[in-house]
């Protein structure tokens, strides 16, 4: 993703910070869940429909693509 907005630095920052790396990547593939209007029913649901209620749609769907994106990895880890 090009020059992603400072507040969604801020917003992943905090979920990596918090909830260290791979567990931020759960609970934004389970938002992106949301995003499709699929939840997924395995344990970050709750978390996921907080954090999608409060980011809306949209901004939902930036914060999955931005995990998801490979260039947005730390350095290491596989492709």
């Amino acid at each position: 993703m090009t020059e992603a907005p400072a507040i969604y630095l801020a917003l992943v920052d905090a979920l990596i910070q918090e909830l260290g790396w791979d567990r931020a990547v759960l609970v934004a593939t389970a938002v992106r869940g949301y995003v499709y209007g699929r939840p997924d029913p395995g344990p970050y649901r709750d978390d996921a429909e907080k954090l999608y209620g409060q980011l809306g749609w949209e901004q939902s769907a930036l914060l999955a693509s931005w995990f998801r994106d490979s260039r947005n990895w730390p350095k290491g880890r596989a492709a």
